[in-house]
């Protein structure tokens, strides 16, 4: 049993389905004790009856986790001038159906004030209105949390610092803003979204990047394995879309045929996971030169973010798998710029979550859509930038069943 002065790391999950999409967020809460932070009421009271690498779970009615009051009054009509277009600078932000927004962006409306970083969503939009909810993004969800004592550290080792609310934690500045709006979809064609700061030719672009360097350090790499292992056993023929010099298909799930296609021949050549590979632009031309049904699974890291034709892409990814295949994805918050699509620079990085849950949505093809997030874990210690930035970079999944 944990003794009520020792220090432990903890890691916690909670997870909801909004009946579009399952949802799962995974947070590591290190090095907390019970004499400075508050842990979520029967957490509390079964943690401290636990025992290290025991999980508990416990199931959290609509906004019982939530710091905030869920209430219907906080679904507002209100007009349209009341959103400040230039809150965040001199470029104008124009109110889209279906997006978060920081609630200090709204002017004269009931417990909002100027710099409230706390998110609200535009359900819908007329000339003259907008219909606004301010409730968390959560707080109409029951929820589902599980906890495991990761580490125990001695009862002598003390660490000061501000006290620390665990609910808040694990359900504030993101979790849920990759939610799916339920009666309608997300409007992302207004402005010129899939434009990318720099138009010059791809291949001449990534040609001079030094792609053996991961985009990510070797813990999120591991946590991608581990999402790999989960969810593509028993798929054998695999497509790696846009792929790099490393596929990260772990070892464990045996002898695979992987057919790599990206724009770069050079990575291709490179990676010793692929028993082939094409040398394809999906931005120029988003059909994919492969048969119909031909693939398990198909899989895409850290490159969603530079697809300029998304939805064509996706409907093109269903047309080549086969009946019940996966479609993996997964990014992180570090990528190439000046190449990403101006709609991703843009929004909050659990909302890229939901832009992708949107195309497979919009692409019509898709089922059993699901993201997964996972953040708070530690780098290595001979990573050559821990002692820059001590966190490991977070990890952000989504994969869809292709409709049979």
């Amino acid at each position: 049993m944990i003794d009520d002065k020792q220090n432990l790391s903890v890691q916690i999950d909670i997870q909801w389905n909004d009946g579009l999409a399952s949802y799962k967020d995974r947070y590591f809460v290190l090095k907390t004790n019970f004499w400075r932070d508050f842990y979520p009421e029967q957490l509390d009271y079964q943690i401290k009856r636990s025992e290290l690498n025991q999980t508990l779970g416990i199931n959290y009615k609509p906004g019982a986790l939530l710091q905030f009051e869920i209430s219907p009054s906080n679904i507002k009509t209100i007009p349209i001038n009341k959103f400040d277009q230039y809150y965040g600078g001199s470029i104008p932000v124009l109110p889209t159906v279906g997006r978060f927004y920081p609630r200090g962006m709204l002017e004269d409306v009931e417990d909002c004030f100027k710099m409230d970083n706390r998110p609200f969503r535009i359900l819908d939009k007329t000339d003259d209105t907008l219909t606004v909810d301010l409730n968390h993004p959560l707080g109409t969800f029951p929820i589902r949390l599980t906890a495991t004592i990761t580490d125990v550290f001695d009862a002598n080792q003390q660490n000061g610092g501000r006290c620390n609310d665990i609910a808040e934690t694990i359900t504030v500045n993101g979790p849920g803003l990759q939610n799916l709006l339920i009666d309608k979809t997300f409007d992302f064609t207004q402005g010129m979204p899939f434009s990318r700061k720099i138009e010059d030719d791809d291949a001449l672009f990534y040609e001079a990047i030094d792609s053996t360097i991961p985009i990510v350090d070797q813990v999120s790499i591991e946590q991608l394995n581990q999402f790999y292992s989960e969810h593509l056993q028993g798929k054998t023929k695999i497509l790696d879309l846009m792929a790099g010099p490393e596929s990260y298909l772990p070892k464990t799930l045996g002898d695979l045929d992987v057919t790599g296609l990206s724009i770069k021949e050079k990575d291709l050549q490179s990676n010793t996971a692929l028993s082939q590979f094409k040398v394809h632009n999906l931005n120029k031309q988003p059909v994919l030169p492969f048969d119909d049904q031909q693939f398990d699974a198909v899989v895409c890291a850290f490159s969603v973010e530079y697809m300029t034709q998304p939805i064509a892409v996706f409907k093109e990814i269903a047309r080549i798998l086969k009946p019940g295949g996966i479609f993996l994805i997964s990014f992180s918050e570090r990528f190439y710029e000046k190449k990403a699509i101006a709609l991703w620079d843009d929004l909050h990085t659990f909302e890229r979550m939901g832009i992708v849950l949107e195309y497979f949505r919009q692409s019509d093809k898709f089922e059993n859509l699901y993201s997964e997030s996972i953040r708070g874990l530690i780098r290595h210690e001979d990573d050559p930038f821990v002692n820059k930035t001590v966190h490991s970079c977070p990890m952000f999944m989504i994969s869809g069943n292709c409709k049979a």
